[in-house]
């Protein structure tokens, strides 16, 4: 059972955020442009299954000087880290 309870812990979730506050009609603007947050998210969720949570931002520690200076030879590109 406790291995099934991630899923159970996402559908509530999913449930009380996504499908109750887009029943409220002050939300439904919001909540039609479903191609701005659900493409994205899945998006995010893929890289975040294939790269671990926090990836991005591991990395971008593992290249500062401890002090949140970047190294000299490690670029950003729009304040991403993608590899």
């Amino acid at each position: 059972m406790s291995e099934f309870y991630w899923v159970w812990a996402f559908i509530s979730a999913f449930w009380t955020t996504v499908v109750v506050q887009c029943a409220k009609p002050v939300n439904w603007d919001q909540c039609s442009r479903v191609n701005d947050w659900l493409v994205p998210w899945v998006r995010d969720t893929m890289d975040m299954q294939k790269n671990g949570a926090y990836y991005s931002e591991r990395k971008i520690l593992q290249q500062s000087d401890g002090l949140g200076n970047l190294d000299a030879g490690q670029a950003l590109s729009r304040g991403t880290f993608r590899d």
